[in-house]
């Protein structure tokens, strides 16, 4: 039997799966204000780790994932992500940065940010980027 072979990164392990999220947002502090947190002691090496794995895939290795999220957790990933490159070492992410994907995924369902949250989240970030990725 022949097997088909699949890119490295591409295994359901290695993508996020909503309840795993939510294990992120708990470190995630005043989400809905100016000036979030990520309180990096609550989380496990383990599960930080994974997050920032998670971070490599392309938009379709989250589809999986943003399906199962209610659209205030899909918020919450995102402001977790874009905070995340601001606070935390080595994550700058750019284009790769999986809020792109939940903004993404929100406006092609039919429910983009508004524009208030839009402009709230990128003052927290000097990611370019930030919401939609590249205009190309």
């Amino acid at each position: 039997m022949i097997e088909q072979w699949q890119p490295a990164g591409s295994s359901d392990a290695t993508r996020p799966a909503a309840e795993r999220l939510k294990q992120l947002l708990v470190a995630l502090e005043n989400a809905n204000s100016d000036a979030p947190v990520i309180q990096q002691q609550m989380l496990d090496t383990a599960l930080l780790a994974d997050a920032k794995s998670w971070a490599q895939l392309d938009e379709s290795g989250w589809q999986v994932a943003l399906e199962s999220l209610d659209t205030e957790s899909m918020w919450q990933v995102a402001v977790f992500y874009v905070v995340a490159e601001q606070q935390l070492d080595d994550w700058q992410m750019g284009a790769n940065n999986p809020a792109i994907w939940v903004f993404r995924w929100l406006k092609k369902n039919g429910t983009p940010a508004p524009k208030p949250q839009i402009k709230a989240i990128k003052a927290l970030t000097d990611n370019r980027f930030i919401p939609y990725g590249s205009v190309l």
